[in-house]
């Protein structure tokens, strides 16, 4: 699959059913736990339930020159650099590392809506406002990962620049 194509295909098809409730840290390390579910592509009877979690650094001020750092979002022919370019291209995150760590995967018998249904209720009845449930085509699942940490960077973004600022204030003294 080319490319753009494959970014098309996962902005067009992949739906954020639970986002993380609280924004992305200013200084720090923030952890993005998913479930993303797809139906199989090699077996319609079936769905993909893959467990993750993404990694960003704090975010950076971007400066020229600055380059970006994706790992573990291979797959469909796109590794880090070909990321970087649908990147540029698409959506702009600020500079920063990125790293996917996928810790399994489950192919289940069934229709994906009850298979999402059960995962949300779970993680409501554990209080869990951090692990996001995605929708999204088994052959892009991976773009679908890294769209859903784009859009918490972007949702992050204003109260992360207001505090970045507020924390310079305060190291200069006022």
């Amino acid at each position: 699959m080319e490319m753009e194509d494959a970014f098309r295909l996962a902005q067009s098809d992949t739906r954020f059913i639970k986002v993380r409730k609280n924004l992305l840290y200013t200084f720090g390390i923030t952890r993005l736990p998913y479930i993303c579910l797809s139906q199989s592509s090699g077996n319609a009877d079936f769905i993909v339930i893959r467990r993750g979690e993404v990694t960003a650094d704090k975010p950076q001020i971007a400066v020229p020159g600055e380059n970006f750092s994706f790992d573990g979002f291979e797959g469909a022919g796109l590794g880090g650099e070909t990321m970087a370019v649908v990147l540029a291209r698409h959506i702009s995150l600020p500079p920063s590392k990125y790293i996917n760590k996928r810790d399994a995967t489950v192919h289940e018998h069934g229709p994906i809506s009850e298979a999402i249904n059960r995962i949300v209720s779970r993680l409501e009845n554990d209080n869990d406002v951090r692990t996001a449930v995605i929708a999204a085509p088994d052959q892009v699942w991976n773009l679908s990962v890294l769209l859903y940490a784009g859009s918490q960077v972007a949702r992050s973004a204003p109260a992360n620049v207001q505090e970045h600022f507020e924390h310079m204030r305060f190291q200069n003294g006022g």
